[in-house]
């Protein structure tokens, strides 16, 4: 394998994997990650993302929270 693979990247990528494998609410999980994949964050909006990984996973983390929630919570959340 590359060893250029094993980057930051990865790393969340594999706790996303795991958290939505072993998570006793894997459909919050997996609605969570469908509107993240619905509302992207753009990497220069939040500085030097590399450095930053916190940033990501918070902005996640809304999503988690109000999975079965309010669209426009959601929203108004993010904004």
């Amino acid at each position: 394998f590359e060893t250029g693979y094993w980057g930051r990247d990865y790393n969340k990528m594999s706790v996303w994997v795991m958290a939505s494998l072993d998570a006793p609410d894997q459909l919050r999980q997996r609605v969570a990650w469908g509107l993240a994949q619905i509302l992207v964050v753009v990497r220069s909006a939040i500085g030097d993302a590399f450095d930053n990984s916190e940033w990501f996973l918070s902005f996640y983390d809304i999503f988690v929270r109000n999975a079965f929630g309010n669209y426009r919570d959601i929203l108004k959340e993010i904004s």
